[in-house]
Protein backbone atom coordinates (compact mmCIF):
# COMPACT_ATOMS: atom_id res chain seq x y z
CA UNK A 1 0.00 0.00 0.00
CA UNK A 2 1.31 3.66 -0.74
CA UNK A 3 2.74 4.77 2.03
CA UNK A 4 0.74 7.99 3.37
CA UNK A 5 3.19 9.89 5.64
CA UNK A 6 1.56 11.29 9.31
CA UNK A 7 1.10 14.35 10.39
CA UNK A 8 0.90 13.92 14.54
CA UNK A 9 -1.97 14.70 16.72
CA UNK A 10 -4.25 15.59 13.55
CA UNK A 11 -7.88 16.57 13.94
CA UNK A 12 -8.90 13.69 11.36
CA UNK A 13 -6.83 10.52 12.82
CA UNK A 14 -8.25 11.20 16.36
CA UNK A 15 -11.86 12.00 15.35
CA UNK A 16 -11.51 8.40 13.04
CA UNK A 17 -10.68 6.97 16.92
CA UNK A 18 -13.64 8.15 17.66
CA UNK A 19 -15.76 7.18 15.06
CA UNK A 20 -14.43 3.53 15.03
CA UNK A 21 -14.62 2.93 18.70
CA UNK A 22 -17.73 4.74 19.76
CA UNK A 23 -20.11 4.10 16.70
CA UNK A 24 -18.78 1.35 14.64
CA UNK A 25 -17.11 -1.54 17.09
CA UNK A 26 -21.10 -1.26 18.64
CA UNK A 27 -22.57 -1.24 15.13
CA UNK A 28 -20.33 -4.11 14.00
CA UNK A 29 -21.00 -5.54 17.71
CA UNK A 30 -25.01 -5.67 16.97
CA UNK A 31 -24.84 -6.48 13.32
CA UNK A 32 -22.70 -9.61 14.32
CA UNK A 33 -25.68 -10.81 16.81
CA UNK A 34 -28.03 -10.59 13.52
CA UNK A 35 -25.70 -12.20 11.61
CA UNK A 36 -25.50 -15.42 14.39
CA UNK A 37 -29.49 -15.36 14.70
CA UNK A 38 -30.13 -15.18 10.56
CA UNK A 39 -32.10 -11.79 11.52
CA UNK A 40 -30.60 -9.57 9.47
CA UNK A 41 -32.39 -6.96 7.41
CA UNK A 42 -32.45 -5.09 4.34
CA UNK A 43 -32.41 -1.72 6.73
CA UNK A 44 -29.76 -3.48 9.06
CA UNK A 45 -27.07 -4.21 6.03
CA UNK A 46 -28.16 -0.53 4.37
CA UNK A 47 -27.03 1.08 7.98
CA UNK A 48 -24.11 -1.02 8.77
CA UNK A 49 -22.95 -0.64 4.90
CA UNK A 50 -22.91 3.15 5.52
CA UNK A 51 -21.19 3.30 8.72
CA UNK A 52 -18.64 0.95 7.34
CA UNK A 53 -18.39 3.44 4.19
CA UNK A 54 -18.30 6.49 6.21
CA UNK A 55 -15.10 4.83 7.92
CA UNK A 56 -13.34 5.19 4.58
CA UNK A 57 -14.92 8.55 4.16
CA UNK A 58 -12.57 9.31 7.18
CA UNK A 59 -9.62 7.97 5.86
CA UNK A 60 -9.38 8.89 2.38
CA UNK A 61 -9.66 12.91 4.20
CA UNK A 62 -6.98 11.96 6.30
CA UNK A 63 -5.00 10.19 3.23
CA UNK A 64 -5.74 13.80 1.10
CA UNK A 65 -4.60 15.88 3.88
CA UNK A 66 -1.43 14.08 4.08
CA UNK A 67 -1.37 13.45 0.79
CA UNK A 68 -3.38 16.06 -1.71
CA UNK A 69 -2.50 13.90 -5.07
CA UNK A 70 -4.29 10.56 -3.20
CA UNK A 71 -7.55 9.84 -5.28
CA UNK A 72 -10.64 8.12 -2.97
CA UNK A 73 -10.74 5.39 -5.91
CA UNK A 74 -7.06 4.32 -5.93
CA UNK A 75 -6.86 4.86 -1.83
CA UNK A 76 -9.80 1.99 -2.31
CA UNK A 77 -8.51 -0.05 -4.64
CA UNK A 78 -5.16 -0.14 -2.41
CA UNK A 79 -7.38 -1.25 0.73
CA UNK A 80 -8.86 -4.15 -1.55
CA UNK A 81 -5.40 -4.87 -2.32
CA UNK A 82 -4.07 -5.04 1.04
CA UNK A 83 -7.38 -6.80 2.64
CA UNK A 84 -7.45 -9.24 -0.57
CA UNK A 85 -6.83 -12.24 1.76
CA UNK A 86 -9.50 -11.71 4.08
CA UNK A 87 -13.08 -12.94 3.66
CA UNK A 88 -14.37 -14.09 0.55
CA UNK A 89 -11.79 -15.76 -1.82
CA UNK A 90 -14.50 -15.04 -4.90
CA UNK A 91 -14.89 -11.52 -3.80
CA UNK A 92 -11.53 -9.49 -3.81
CA UNK A 93 -12.68 -6.24 -3.55
CA UNK A 94 -14.78 -6.16 -0.91
CA UNK A 95 -14.20 -2.34 0.18
CA UNK A 96 -14.98 -1.25 -3.90
CA UNK A 97 -18.14 -2.75 -3.76
CA UNK A 98 -18.86 -1.73 -0.40
CA UNK A 99 -18.57 2.20 -1.91
CA UNK A 100 -20.48 1.42 -4.71
CA UNK A 101 -23.44 -0.15 -2.78
CA UNK A 102 -23.09 2.78 -0.42
CA UNK A 103 -23.74 5.11 -3.19
CA UNK A 104 -26.74 3.03 -4.74
CA UNK A 105 -28.41 3.14 -1.90
CA UNK A 106 -27.49 7.27 -2.01
CA UNK A 107 -28.14 8.28 -5.10
CA UNK A 108 -30.85 7.61 -7.72
CA UNK A 109 -28.48 6.17 -10.17
CA UNK A 110 -25.35 5.09 -9.84
CA UNK A 111 -21.89 6.98 -11.77
CA UNK A 112 -21.28 4.93 -14.50
CA UNK A 113 -17.80 6.07 -15.35
CA UNK A 114 -16.71 6.20 -11.75
CA UNK A 115 -17.47 2.80 -11.57
CA UNK A 116 -17.20 1.57 -15.31
CA UNK A 117 -15.01 -2.01 -13.90
CA UNK A 118 -17.31 -2.95 -11.19
CA UNK A 119 -20.72 -2.32 -13.34
CA UNK A 120 -18.89 -4.32 -16.16
CA UNK A 121 -18.34 -7.33 -13.80
CA UNK A 122 -21.44 -6.89 -11.76
CA UNK A 123 -24.33 -5.36 -13.76
CA UNK A 124 -26.56 -2.09 -13.07
CA UNK A 125 -25.87 -1.86 -9.55
CA UNK A 126 -28.67 0.16 -7.81
CA UNK A 127 -30.33 0.14 -4.58
CA UNK A 128 -32.17 -3.30 -5.31
CA UNK A 129 -29.10 -5.03 -5.45
CA UNK A 130 -29.57 -6.43 -2.46
CA UNK A 131 -32.40 -8.87 -1.70
CA UNK A 132 -34.31 -9.49 2.20
CA UNK A 133 -34.45 -13.54 2.13
CA UNK A 134 -35.73 -15.31 5.41
CA UNK A 135 -33.17 -13.37 7.16
CA UNK A 136 -30.48 -13.18 5.19
CA UNK A 137 -29.18 -10.32 2.68
CA UNK A 138 -27.98 -11.18 -0.90
CA UNK A 139 -26.41 -9.75 -3.28
CA UNK A 140 -28.34 -10.53 -6.36
CA UNK A 141 -27.12 -9.90 -9.90
CA UNK A 142 -27.31 -11.65 -13.20
CA UNK A 143 -24.13 -13.79 -12.61
CA UNK A 144 -24.30 -13.63 -8.93
CA UNK A 145 -26.22 -14.30 -5.65
CA UNK A 146 -24.43 -14.69 -2.17
CA UNK A 147 -25.01 -13.18 1.03
CA UNK A 148 -23.37 -9.77 1.40
CA UNK A 149 -23.65 -9.73 5.50
CA UNK A 150 -21.34 -12.48 5.78
CA UNK A 151 -19.03 -12.29 2.32
CA UNK A 152 -18.77 -8.94 2.24
CA UNK A 153 -19.88 -7.16 5.78
CA UNK A 154 -18.37 -9.19 7.94
CA UNK A 155 -14.65 -9.31 7.03
CA UNK A 156 -14.55 -5.58 6.52
CA UNK A 157 -15.89 -5.04 10.06
CA UNK A 158 -12.98 -7.58 11.41
CA UNK A 159 -10.01 -5.58 9.92
CA UNK A 160 -11.87 -2.41 11.65
CA UNK A 161 -11.84 -4.52 14.87
CA UNK A 162 -7.81 -3.84 15.85
CA UNK A 163 -8.24 -1.78 19.08
CA UNK A 164 -7.16 1.48 17.84
CA UNK A 165 -6.01 4.00 20.29
CA UNK A 166 -3.83 6.37 19.44
CA UNK A 167 -2.96 8.69 15.94
CA UNK A 168 0.09 6.03 15.21
CA UNK A 169 -2.27 3.54 15.29
CA UNK A 170 -3.99 5.27 12.48
CA UNK A 171 -1.01 5.42 10.81
CA UNK A 172 -0.14 2.02 10.98
CA UNK A 173 -3.68 0.86 10.54
CA UNK A 174 -4.05 3.29 7.12
CA UNK A 175 -0.24 1.58 5.80
CA UNK A 176 -1.33 -1.68 6.52
CA UNK A 177 0.61 -2.63 9.48
CA UNK A 178 -2.14 -3.28 12.41
CA UNK A 179 -5.59 -4.55 11.52
CA UNK A 180 -7.76 -6.77 12.87
CA UNK A 181 -8.71 -10.23 10.48
CA UNK A 182 -10.63 -13.02 9.88
CA UNK A 183 -10.60 -15.95 7.62
CA UNK A 184 -7.38 -17.31 5.10
CA UNK A 185 -5.75 -19.12 8.20
CA UNK A 186 -4.92 -16.65 11.12
CA UNK A 187 -4.84 -18.39 14.29
CA UNK A 188 -3.93 -17.55 17.79
CA UNK A 189 -1.06 -20.38 18.27
CA UNK A 190 2.77 -20.17 16.78
CA UNK A 191 2.83 -23.76 15.33
CA UNK A 192 4.60 -25.03 17.98
CA UNK A 193 4.30 -28.75 19.43
CA UNK A 194 2.62 -27.43 22.55
CA UNK A 195 -0.20 -25.82 20.44
CA UNK A 196 -0.98 -29.38 18.68
CA UNK A 197 -4.25 -29.82 20.41
CA UNK A 198 -5.44 -26.61 19.42
CA UNK A 199 -4.23 -26.79 15.93
CA UNK A 200 -6.08 -30.65 15.57
CA UNK A 201 -9.30 -29.06 17.49
CA UNK A 202 -9.66 -26.25 14.66
CA UNK A 203 -8.61 -28.48 12.11
CA UNK A 204 -11.83 -30.95 12.81
CA UNK A 205 -14.23 -28.06 13.24
CA UNK A 206 -13.40 -25.41 10.85
CA UNK A 207 -15.24 -22.29 9.17
CA UNK A 208 -15.77 -21.79 6.02
CA UNK A 209 -13.45 -18.62 4.55
CA UNK A 210 -16.00 -17.42 3.06
CA UNK A 211 -19.30 -17.11 5.36
CA UNK A 212 -17.51 -17.81 8.58
CA UNK A 213 -20.22 -20.57 9.35
CA UNK A 214 -19.22 -24.59 10.21
CA UNK A 215 -19.54 -27.43 7.75
CA UNK A 216 -22.94 -28.39 8.98
CA UNK A 217 -24.57 -24.10 8.61
CA UNK A 218 -22.42 -23.03 4.89
CA UNK A 219 -24.54 -22.08 2.83
CA UNK A 220 -22.05 -21.41 -0.04
CA UNK A 221 -23.18 -24.34 -2.13
CA UNK A 222 -26.29 -22.43 -2.96
CA UNK A 223 -24.31 -19.09 -4.07
CA UNK A 224 -23.41 -18.00 -7.77
CA UNK A 225 -20.04 -16.51 -8.11
CA UNK A 226 -19.43 -15.45 -11.87
CA UNK A 227 -21.86 -17.99 -12.79
CA UNK A 228 -20.48 -20.63 -11.15
CA UNK A 229 -21.23 -22.16 -7.51
CA UNK A 230 -19.76 -21.61 -4.18
CA UNK A 231 -18.54 -23.89 -1.85
CA UNK A 232 -17.56 -24.64 1.62
CA UNK A 233 -13.83 -23.14 2.23
CA UNK A 234 -12.40 -25.03 5.50
CA UNK A 235 -10.37 -22.92 7.27
CA UNK A 236 -7.24 -25.14 8.31
CA UNK A 237 -3.84 -23.97 9.21
CA UNK A 238 -1.58 -24.04 6.49
CA UNK A 239 1.14 -25.88 7.94
CA UNK A 240 -1.53 -28.50 9.15
CA UNK A 241 0.13 -31.74 8.69
CA UNK A 242 -2.12 -34.43 10.27
CA UNK A 243 1.11 -36.73 10.96
CA UNK A 244 2.77 -34.01 12.47
CA UNK A 245 0.17 -33.05 14.63
CA UNK A 246 -0.81 -36.63 16.12
CA UNK A 247 3.06 -36.75 16.58
CA UNK A 248 2.94 -33.62 18.63
CA UNK A 249 -0.37 -35.11 20.65
CA UNK A 250 0.49 -38.71 21.16
CA UNK A 251 4.64 -38.94 21.32
CA UNK A 252 4.36 -42.24 19.16
CA UNK A 253 6.64 -42.89 17.16
CA UNK A 254 3.67 -44.31 14.64
CA UNK A 255 2.81 -41.04 13.53
CA UNK A 256 6.13 -39.48 13.76
CA UNK A 257 7.01 -41.50 10.64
Amino acid sequence: MGKHNKIPNEKGENYLISYINDVLIPASNEFSNHLSKNKVRLHHVYSFNAILAHAIDYMVFIAKKNNNKASRKAFIKEFDDRYAVDGCEHINNKFTLLDAINNSFKHVELNKIWYKELIKKYGELSFHSLKYENGKVFFVMPDYKFDYSRVVLRPIAAIFNCDLKTTDDIDDFINGRIYGSSGYGHFNYDYEPHDAIDRMVDACNPVCMDCGEGYDKCDCPNFIYHGNRGEFSGNLGPNFDFADVMSNISGTREWSK
